[in-house]
């Protein structure tokens, strides 16, 4: 909230110069050229945060000359749907294909743990699961 105060400020009379505004001496100093780089850095800000990554999109796109990369997209679409286990489920793959059983069968446990109805996804991370108990 931006609150403005107007009074006036006498100069003396052998100045011969008008009477000012608060409001007009504190614009004469820049005030409206701050309150304007404020006003633009928040919209910039704004324009600059990330959009929340879609729950489904882990593995979009993957280039199998890419995986590191794809990992890393797929970490920020897990940290941004913590409570889904899709995410976690797609990141099991990507971590098998880069050869990391611990993290992919840590992935997978967390997804399954989430999973409380039957279904093609409870189905598909059973499976999984069942991968990391073999030696």
């Amino acid at each position: 909230m931006l609150t403005v105060f107007q009074v006036q400020v006498q100069t003396p009379a052998k100045a011969q110069t008008p009477a000012a505004t608060t409001t007009e001496l504190v614009m004469a100093k820049g005030f409206w050229a701050n309150v304007a780089a404020v006003g633009l850095g928040l919209l910039m800000v704004a324009a600059c945060r990330q959009v929340k990554p879609e729950v489904d999109s882990c593995l979009k796109d993957v280039d199998a000359n890419a995986l590191p990369q794809a990992l890393e997209r797929c970490n920020r679409v897990v940290a941004a749907h913590l409570n889904d286990p899709r995410p976690l489920n797609d990141r099991f793959l990507l971590h098998t294909l880069l050869q990391n059983k611990a993290a992919a069968c840590a992935d997978i446990s967390k997804a399954a743990a989430m999973v409380k109805t039957k279904g093609d996804l409870k189905d598909e991370i059973e499976v999984r699961l069942d991968s990391c108990r073999i030696p």
